[in-house]
């Protein structure tokens, strides 16, 4: 017998898992079905993918149901499997066809426990909630311990499980209730009731704390005295309730204490009832969110008389049976009244209009009688080969009228941290017993999964992208996209024609456009330019250069003129709007007007620059942070150099990439996005959000005692979390230390290169397109980034002509190719001849999560990619 929680999921598989059940662990039928997955090439996964699908097969609400997984079913799935080392998804879908269309998920807190023995897995817990009738896909990544452990969250303590002499023994909780079972002759369970739903045994087991007290956490409730307890196991002989007092030994074992459930052992050996030696070994499940615990036991030797459990007889709370239409197969007993003890040790008498209820609901057949004694209601249990299991409920009328978050109003700046949500306890017998009813209907209908796939697999790329399509050659990729250009042109001409040039600012004004839809092609406005605008502008400088066509050249000086006299205005950003707008225009026109703009540019490039921290700020003069975006927003600076023969602009440059490979790239070679330092001025507060000084949402105080010009410390605005990846930012890094190295062939900045080089192509999935975070690799947000892809395109191809190894440069210039092949084949349309999405539009860009579009900047540097593959005569690649 199975001691698991009332409505635990049991499962078994056809021919291949057996396993048994009890009636508070029904099975439910798990069916295996086959999954697409994309065959891989190249690095191997460091993350594989279970999935199943979990059902509520009744029309009632299952908020919080739990759901067991046997590591040995999940082992002859995956073997490699290592538990431990997995994290628990879902997301709202039914099919696994939705569930590929979802961006981001949810992550379920859950645990895995060591029943038997400590050092030995045997058990996957978590919850899910769901709606009446609702199937809801669940993922379960796992995979390397150090990648893994970078994903998975700490899930708040839900439930808790000690032995404190305090207590008088072995505790258990959950944010409804705590009990304790004293754990000497008496063996009662006592029961602690909480107004807050929080962890409050270690409060109670603490030195000289009177738990007895009324306080606004919770106390103790409730007089057990010379009674069973509470679902506690006795025996009766000879119409004489004999307790398991006689015994030769008493041990516990706290099994486990997780978020999502815990469990507690205990074992007495050689019971000693009527002259018979009996072992008897009780095992208590109590589940997050839950009033009540399973109380499962397992007796070895013959019983003289019968098994007993049940709960204490009060004058105030008469007794009800439970039969119900629902819950067919289970029955019980429940009181409600007045039964809270007054405060203070002595625990005298009852608070009036104070009620307690208290029920044990279980199998009918192992009901053999009830009956009451002086002191308790009785449940006399029918044992089957020797096993029987109950579930024990308790609700004090007073739990939840305390539901405070926070405290203080101190644990976050600007946030209202400390407050009491409404009421949500139970104040009634009728409101009692409606809850008694509904755990019953869990009990008796639990939930049912089945095992989706017949091996793990990777996460899946956007649907649209699989199989097999037909390949494009670069020229007609260029081709594809120049479509794509003519159209937009034609349709925004008049837009942007309609705003004069004096009222656009990177946030007024309308005709830029930064993201578009995957399907209809069409682009979304902006307001203003942005920092993307310079991409659309490079991008018809580009064709101009190519084509010799005036049309491009005409457009590009229309949406150009919009940024021109703005360049003082921008952060760091002023690199990337004015490089590729205003000197790669004066390159192709050489119109001073182009020229004078890129100066001023780089003049507020220079006005960033602190030479303190040698690096460029990123919002603001004297700004605390910089981010990696900014390697880009140097090649206005080495542009500058080349016209002006001005070192200044050469030693801002240099020393910015210089101190961004010591600070913004890990040993690993993956890359931070931003890093924050004393400017000079000792601060103590930082802004995590960016954005100038006097717009600061998030200030949060990091104390230290940095010098001017030091590291204080790192984080990411975008990615997964502050120690991954996020793949454009490596896509930054790559492209942008190429050009740095390019321009000043030290060493260091090639080296780093190489490092970031080496982190992307050891991280990228099968099809070589990344993931929004490279390290998360779907499992929480499943966006590509195709725009990622490209800028990592653009850096591989640069960094193979720098690298002095051959073999090197020859695999950086294949990994280029291969990421650049299969954004044309399987992200710019048309992908297939079905494909009814306008041609040229780059898919599946994550501008931030969880984003999926087409994105300009993504499309420029596949067009620069492409450009550049055709420019030096590189043919496409016949297969790996």
């Amino acid at each position: 017998m199975t001691p698991d929680s009332r409505v635990a999921t049991r499962y078994r598989k056809t021919n291949e898992f057996q396993l048994s059940a009890t009636v508070l662990a029904r099975p439910a039928i798990l069916v295996l079905a086959t999954a697409f997955c994309a065959a891989a090439f190249g690095e191997p996964p460091r993350i594989k993918n279970i999935k199943i699908a979990v059902e509520n097969p009744t029309g009632e609400s299952r908020p919080g149901s739990n759901v067991v997984l046997q590591i040995s079913d999940i082992k002859k799935l995956a073997p490699d499997f290592t538990p431990g080392s997995e994290i628990v998804t879902a997301t709202e879908a039914s099919t696994v066809e939705e569930d590929a269309r979802v961006l981001a998920v949810t992550e379920l807190p859950s645990q895995v426990d060591g029943l038997e023995r400590e050092t030995k897995a045997d058990e996957l817990a978590f919850q899910i909630d769901l709606k009446p009738h609702q199937t809801r896909i669940v993922t379960i990544p796992y995979g390397e311990v150090d990648r893994i452990w970078r994903l998975r969250s700490e899930y708040p303590r839900r439930t808790n499980a000690l032995f404190s002499r305090k207590i008088e023994g072995v505790g258990w909780e959950s944010e409804r209730n705590a009990f304790r079972v004293y754990f000497d002759k008496r063996n009662g369970i006592d029961i602690y009731g909480k107004r807050r739903p929080s962890m409050q045994l270690e409060m109670f087991a603490s030195p000289e704390y009177d738990y007895h007290d009324e306080s606004p956490e919770g106390r103790d409730v409730y007089r057990v005295g010379n009674a069973i307890g509470v679902g506690s196991i006795a025996a009766i002989l000879n119409g004489k309730i004999e307790r398991v007092a006689d015994v030769k030994d008493r041990q516990w074992r706290i099994v486990s204490a997780g978020p999502v459930r815990s469990i507690v052992d205990l074992t007495y050996t050689g019971w000693n009832l009527g002259g018979q030696q009996l072992n008897l070994k009780s095992r208590i499940t109590i589940w997050a969110g839950e009033y009540g615990f399973t109380h499962s036991i397992s007796v070895e030797g013959q019983v003289p008389g019968a098994l007993i459990t049940g709960v204490p007889l009060k004058s105030h709370a008469p007794l009800t049976r439970l039969e119900t239409s629902k819950t067919a197969g289970l029955s019980g007993i429940a009181t409600w009244g007045e039964q809270v003890v007054n405060p203070g040790s002595a625990e005298q008498d009852f608070v009036p209009g104070s009620n307690i209820g208290l029920a044990i609901i279980l199998p009918s057949a192992e009901i053999a009688d009830v009956s009451d004694d002086d002191l308790n209601h009785l449940v006399k249990l029918n044992l089957d080969a020797g096993k029987a299991s109950w579930y024990v409920m308790a609700s004090w009328d007073q739990n939840g009228t305390n539901r405070m978050t926070g405290s203080g109003n101190r644990i976050e700046r600007g946030s209202a941290s400390s407050y009491v949500l409404p009421y949500d306890g139970i104040n009634s017998r009728e409101a009692f017993l409606a809850k008694v009813a509904d755990e019953a209907a869990r009990i008796a209908t639990p939930v049912r999964v089945t095992i989706l796939d017949h091996s793990p697999a990777p996460q899946s790329a956007p649907a649209d992208t699989l199989g097999a399509h037909p390949a494009k050659s670069y020229r007609r990729a260029i081709e594809l996209l120049a479509q794509q250009v003519d159209r937009t042109a034609q349709k925004w001409q008049p837009i942007i024609s309609s705003n004069s040039t004096g009222s656009f600012t990177s946030a007024n004004g309308k005709g830029f456009f930064t993201e578009g839809d995957n399907e209809s092609g069409e682009w979304k406005p902006n307001d203003g330019f942005y920092w993307t605008g310079s991409f659309w502008v490079g991008e018809l400088w580009k064709l101009y250069a190519s084509t010799h066509d005036e049309k491009y050249r005409r457009w590009a000086e229309l949406w150009g003129s919009r940024l021109l006299g703005q360049e003082m205005e921008q952060n760091h950003d002023a690199g990337f709007l004015y490089y590729y707008s205003s000197a790669t225009g004066f390159d192709l026109t050489h119109e001073q007007k182009l020229r004078e703009s890129a100066v001023h540019a780089g003049g507020r490039l220079a006005e960033l620059y602190n030479p303190v921290t040698h690096l460029i700020s990123t919002w603001e003069p004297k700004g605390d942070e910089t981010i990696i975006d900014t390697m880009m927003n140097l090649q206005l600076l080495w542009w500058l150099s080349h016209q002006n023969n001005d070192p200044r602009w050469r030693e801002i440059a240099t020393n910015h990439a210089l101190r961004s490979a010591e600070w913004l790239v890990r040993p690993d070679g993956s890359v931070i996005q931003s890093v924050h330092y004393n400017p000079g001025d000792n601060r103590q507060e930082f802004d995590l959000a960016g954005g100038p000084s006097n717009k600061r949402p998030s200030l949060v105080k990091i104390s230290n005692d940095a010098k001017p010009g030091e590291w204080v410390f790192s984080h990411n605005h975008q990615g997964y979390s502050a120690d991954t990846s996020w793949s454009r930012g490596a896509g930054w890094a790559l492209y942008g230390f190429a050009v740095a190295a390019a321009e000043t062939h030290d060493p260091k900045l090639l080296a780093a290169d190489e490092k970031v080089a080496e982190f992307v192509l050891e991280n990228l999935p099968s099809d070589s397109v990344p993931w929004y975070d490279m390290l998360d690799e779907g499992v929480h947000f499943r966006n590509r980034d195709s725009s990622a892809g490209a800028i990592m395109a653009g850096g591989l191809l640069r960094l193979s002509e720098l690298t002095q190894d051959r073999d090197r440069a020859a695999r950086y210039r294949a990994a280029a190719q291969r990421m650049v092949e299969s954004l044309i084949d399987n992200y710019l349309t048309p992908v297939g001849a079905s494909d009814k999405t306008p041609p040229g539009v780059l898919r599946h860009g994550s501008s931030i999560r969880p984003n999926d579009g087409s994105l300009i900047y993504g499309q420029y540097y596949l067009f620069e990619d492409l450009l550049w593959l055709d420019a030096h005569g590189i043919a496409r690649r016949t297969a790996d």
